[in-house]
């Protein structure tokens, strides 16, 4: 009590300012502990994780060749984790036009023994736009939808999950075009990424925020492909292309407007996943 006292007494003697500061902080404060502490007492039903990437396919031209390639790197660290590329002559091979996106891709784990039933998740990051779209292993069933915000607030991002089976894990993924704002937010802000869930609920546990956890970025690639083919090792990609018959003309279109990102960095393999 005389502890209490006392600091009521500092407290009172503080300038407005300072008071107000120090309220907000505390509340910050309280706000991130109690999550934390509730976790300790009572662990949540489910574990989500989280890991960004860039995906990029397009070409370059080097003299009479061109190199398509696709690849995937971790964005955080900008570590390229998969890249493969096919040289063909230039002007004789009919490619997809060149793109890339962002991609939030999360790992949930059923820790309970029970299915976990229409479960909810909002999530806030600046990398989610209109144009996202939402994926996720074939062995479970979701929609999304991007809710309207505030022009201030982060873009909030609605994912519905039918059901998820006992001790079962699962993988969605939020794929973005980079456009010109993006990109700008990415390469030239270098923004702040981040991803929140400030509410996951379902009928299992009713409603209540969640931290989420980092997960390396090759864990979630590994075990995506064991949900998807039942192996833990990249699936194949392969570059979709249609060569020219000898009497058409060579293409006129190669320079296209597509800016391509900038270049990935070499990691060390067991590296290239940290963030």
């Amino acid at each position: 009590m005389t502890l209490l006292k006392g600091w009521w007494g500092w407290f009172g003697r503080q300038s407005r300012l300072n008071k107000v500061v120090i309220v907000g902080f505390s509340s910050a404060l309280v706000m991130f502990l109690v999550p934390l502490v509730v976790s300790w007492f009572k662990p949540p039903p489910i574990h989500v994780g989280v890991a960004f990437y860039i995906y990029e396919r397009a070409f370059l031209l080097e003299g009479n060749t061109k190199t398509y390639f696709y690849e995937k790197r971790n964005l955080v660290s900008e570590c390229s984790l998969r890249r493969i590329e096919q040289t063909m002559p230039k002007g004789r091979a009919k490619t997809p036009d060149p793109q890339s996106w962002v991609l939030i891709k999360f790992l949930l784990e059923n820790v309970l023994d029970q299915s976990i039933t229409k479960l909810r998740m909002d999530i806030r990051s600046p990398l989610l736009r209109p144009t996202t779209q939402l994926f996720t292993t074939p062995n479970v069933e979701a929609t999304g939808t991007l809710e309207a915000t505030a022009n201030d607030a982060l873009p909030t991002y609605v994912i519905a999950l039918q059901t998820i089976a006992p001790m079962a894990s699962a993988v969605l993924i939020l794929q973005t075009p980079i456009d010109e704002k993006l990109r700008q937010f990415l390469y030239v802000d270098h923004g702040r990424v981040i991803v929140q869930v400030p509410f996951l609920s379902a009928d299992q546990f009713g409603t209540f925020p969640l931290k989420v956890s980092r997960i390396n970025a090759m864990k979630i690639l590994n075990r995506e492909s064991v949900l998807r083919t039942g192996d833990e090792t990249f699936a194949d990609e392969k570059i979709e292309f249609t060569m020219l018959h000898s009497d058409e003309p060579d293409l006129k279109d190669e320079a296209v407007s597509y800016q391509l990102l900038p270049k990935a960095r070499v990691c060390p393999e067991g590296m290239a996943g940290d963030w």
